[in-house]
């Protein structure tokens, strides 16, 4: 064989022995993956235990679900409740097991934030002082309002932790509280927390020393060039600080334009009267810069985003 011949092979050889283990590292991930998704099989032994046809398999079934829950399996716990709270798989829609379930499933910050949200949303009007305080516990319990959650769940957290700690509903209102969760809030990107976040912030901006406020308006800038493009709220509040001149502003223009940038996105879901502080905030400016104003909040207006930030389950299972 001549020299060329052997060394073409030995190159193959490397490339496909190369290739083949990259295939079994790529095996070995799927692997870890199924592993780490076996949670999803709680969901399949409920299903299975009223609805499988093979009555030794849902026998099997049945008896796996009851000791399961009898252990307080987590994942389990969270099937469960997601099942009871859906109606899924044949069983029937029931809050109050679903509620209990997510608050046994004291380990998973998913299930505490499940269980908070319940509450939270079981009376249009508002969460009572007894629901609020269940609130705040379950989410602490779990770790969903712990500072170091991260994530959505973490973002939604801190948010309804935040409004319940300001509003003062759950007892004595502590806005420094408040004010923490929710830049835990703001920084999980979710956006309704980090206006709240930015709210406080700005209202405590002029007492500052001027090397803090530095710092703070530098971290307003760069989230308020990131969001306002999804939230009137935060569009507001842009206006706001150009009006304060913390930010370069000549003759009112850039406060004009962002206020009127906000009337012109939709109605807002955390102020209560946003057209009645945008009435007050907008003004005339002379013809020619009216003019402009207009061209740019037309244009501005192309690079805005209808976002609802909803709060939303963590669900383990679906139908």
């Amino acid at each position: 064989m001549s020299r060329a011949l052997t060394v073409v092979l030995g190159a193959i050889i490397c490339i496909s022995t190369a290739a083949a283990e990259d295939g079994d590292q790529v095996v070995q991930a799927i692997k870890e993956s199924v592993q780490d998704n076996s949670r999803l099989n709680a969901c399949i032994l409920l299903a299975q235990a009223n609805t499988s046809k093979d009555r030794a398999a849902q026998k099997k079934a049945i008896e796996t679900v009851t000791g399961k829950l009898k252990h307080e399996d987590v994942n389990m716990l969270r099937a469960r409740a997601d099942v009871a709270r859906k109606g899924l798989f044949g069983y029937p829609q029931d809050t109050n097991l679903a509620y209990r379930m997510y608050a046994k499933a004291a380990k998973s910050a998913e299930a505490g934030w499940n269980a908070a949200l319940m509450l939270y949303q079981r009376d249009p009007s508002g969460a009572s002082q007894t629901d609020a305080k269940a609130i705040l516990d379950v989410l602490q319990k779990s770790g969903a309002s712990a500072m170091n959650s991260r994530g959505i769940i973490g973002g939604y957290s801190h948010y309804i932790a935040g409004r319940l700690l300001e509003s003062g509903i759950a007892g004595k209102a502590d806005e420094k509280q408040a004010f923490i969760h929710y830049r835990a809030s703001a920084r999980n990107a979710y956006v309704p927390g980090a206006y709240h976040y930015m709210r406080l912030l700005m209202r405590s901006v002029p007492k500052l020393p001027e090397g803090e406020r530095g710092v703070v308006l530098q971290e307003m800038r760069m989230m308020i060039n990131r969001w306002k493009w999804q939230s009137p709220e935060i569009m507001l509040l842009a206006g706001d600080a150009y009006s304060a001149r913390w930010y370069p502003d000549t003759h009112g223009f850039m406060a004009q334009y962002h206020w009127r940038m906000a009337a012109k996105m939709g109605a807002s879901e955390e102020i209560g009267d946003m057209a009645g502080a945008l009435n007050t905030r907008i003004k005339k400016l002379p013809a020619e810069m009216e003019k402009r104003l207009d061209e740019s909040v037309e244009a501005g207006m192309r690079n805005t985003m209808q976002v609802k930030h909803t709060l939303e389950y963590s669900d383990l299972c679906v139908e």
